[in-house]
Parts: C-alpha cells; sequence; structure tokens
C-alpha cells in the first residue's frame, strides 16, 4: 500500500467546494493534485493555488487554473507533504529548498495540514534532516559567521547547483540556501528565534507552531493528529 496516497486521500475528504485550496511539493501533493483534478473534473468548484512550480504544471496539464497567490491574502486550507513531523508537530521541509514560498501559504491558511507516512512522524526531530535557511547572497558570510558563533558543532554548507558544483543553487527569489546538520537538533522555539533574529535569514525550513493537523499513514492505519493552541 502506498501510503502517502492513502494520505493524501484522507486529506482530500477534508476540502469543501467553494473553498480556496494550497498545495505544496513533492508526491503527497501531487497524488492530492489527482484527487482535486479529479473532483473539478465531476464539478467540485475550487481557487487553487500551489507553492511549487512542479504542482503547478502537474494542475496546468491538466487543464486546472492555478491562481495567483499574491492577489490573495487568506486561504481556506494549506497541504503539504514534509521531511520529518515531531509529536508537537513542528514540521521540517528542507528537501525542495522552497520553504519560504510553502511558508507564506502555510502562514496564510485558516488550517494548515501536514500529509505524510508514519516514518517521518516522529517523537524529536533527527539529525539526519538539515535546517536550511534561505539567505540573502550579500549576508551570507555573515550568516555563516553568525551560525558558527551560535552552533559550533554544526555543519554548515552553501547548496550547490547539481548542473555546476561551483556555483551556488538560486531559489526564485534570487537568493542562496544554506544547510545547517546539528549532531543534535536543539529544541526547536531555540532554533525558530536565533536563527530568524539573523540579518539576512530570508526564511529556515523548521515550521515552528504552523501546522494544525497532521495525517499521518502508515501499517497501524491513518491517524489524525491536531495541533493544541496551548
Amino acid at each position: 500500500m502506498d501510503f502517502k496516497k492513502e494520505a493524501a486521500r484522507v486529506a482530500y475528504t477534508l476540502i469543501k467546494d467553494n473553498s480556496s485550496v494550497g498545495l505544496g511539493d513533492g508526491m503527497t501533493a501531487r497524488y492530492l493534485a489527482s484527487y482535486l483534478i479529479d473532483g473539478i473534473g465531476a464539478g467540485l468548484t475550487l481557487k487553487v493555488y500551489t507553492s511549487s512550480f512542479q504542482t503547478q504544471d502537474f494542475l496546468q496539464a491538466a487543464g486546472i487554473t492555478v491562481s495567483d497567490i499574491s492577489r490573495v491574502d487568506t486561504l481556506d486550507q494549506y497541504f503539504d507533504g514534509c521531511d520529518q513531523i515531531d509529536h508537537q508537530l513542528n514540521a521540517l521541509k528542507s528537501g525542495s529548498g522552497i520553504h519560504t514560498t510553502e511558508k507564506i501559504l502555510a502562514s496564510m491558511a485558516k488550517k494548515f495540514i501536514i500529509m505524510a507516512d508514519a516514518p517521518k512522524y516522529v517523537s524529536k526531530l533527527e539529525s539526519k534532516i538539515p535546517l536550511v535557511l534561505e539567505i540573502l547572497p550579500m549576508a551570507i558570510s555573515f550568516v555563516h559567521k553568525e551560525l558558527q558563533i551560535l552552533y559550533p558543532e554544526a555543519a554548515l554548507s552553501v547548496r550547490k547547483s547539481p548542473e555546476d558544483k561551483n556555483d551556488p543553487v538560486l531559489t526564485r527569489n534570487g537568493n542562496y540556501l544554506m544547510d545547517c546538520l546539528f549532531p543534535e537538533w536543539p529544541e526547536p522555539g531555540i532554533i525558530q528565534n536565533q536563527c530568524k533574529r539573523i540579518t539576512g535569514v530570508v526564511e529556515i525550513s523548521l515550521f515552528y507552531e504552523l501546522v494544525d493537523e497532521a495525517i499521518i499513514a502508515g501499517d497501524q492505519g491513518i491517524f489524525r493528529y491536531e495541533r493544541k493552541n496551548n
């Protein structure tokens, strides 16, 4: 059984007619996009937005209109996958490097829902997944220095282009990405406060206290977890 697809199937049941829905990146979001395509074909009315060029291409290839996110300030729901999510529903979205755009849609949404397979749901974030920082190019050396002071045991590296290892990856905003691997993750709240206060950091790949609900699918079944306000 494909648990990512199962999580997306349950997520689809939460979508209501005449609502605005945002989709993220990755296979789980693509599964949900497939359900949306079928639903819209059957008469479901939605305003659809996405943080991902790949998801946008997938939807548009099926004839679905993807609306401009800059023209709205609120979404009813935003659905995305993750690299990992802890039991307090703090999520890491480090792989694709588009976390700034993803976080904009997540923050706009009345409800932000993560879909994941069971191995990604952990009691504590694991050191195998880096924190990724989107950084203004002119601030890259300064941010590197500040991170070394804050986390002297962390391994820091500017993400390089797969086409040319001498060139850094550029985000859609024209910024650099820095991977920060901790030997052991500090408390998420500490990371949030320290890293977001460094001048030149645009955003970080830790989604701290943003996720409202997680749909987790695995061998034991499909579970929905909600984050409490406290």
